[in-house]
């Protein structure tokens, strides 16, 4: 049973009628495998009560983007249109997955974030004079 997020998390019409347990799994240790990339080091220090909205996408995004993985090889002998929708629904969440990828941060991860100007010390913008 996976840890950080749940079948009922994924609201994806396309999941219907597929077991999402297998990359939901999957999708814990990709979470686990993040935080350990941005330094927290034990997965007990991944904050799940609750779990911040962002590492919550990312792994339902990561579990979307296996399933359509596996589907894609599986729709070989479907229809193609079965085969197109797994195809671009993969790039979606594979696009998804990069760019939560760079916007999460460890505080994110531990539960650290208490105020919404925290999550703003954590961003970095460009200005533009006109």
């Amino acid at each position: 049973m996976s840890t950080y997020i749940s079948v009922s998390d994924v609201t994806d019409s396309i999941s219907e009628g597929i077991d999402l347990e297998p990359y939901l799994m999957e999708a814990d240790d990709a979470i686990e495998d993040l935080a350990e990339r941005l330094g927290v080091r034990e997965a007990t220090d991944i904050e799940t009560a609750p779990i911040h909205y962002k590492v919550k996408r990312y792994g339902i995004a990561y579990a979307l983007m296996r399933m359509c993985q596996d589907r894609i090889a599986k729709a070989q002998s479907d229809t193609i249109p079965e085969q197109n929708k797994y195809s671009i629904m993969y790039g979606l969440y594979r696009r998804e997955l990069k760019e939560l990828d760079g916007s999460i941060s460890a505080e994110m991860m531990t539960g650290d974030v208490q105020q919404i100007r925290d999550r703003a010390n954590n961003m970095t913008a460009v200005l533009y004079r006109g």
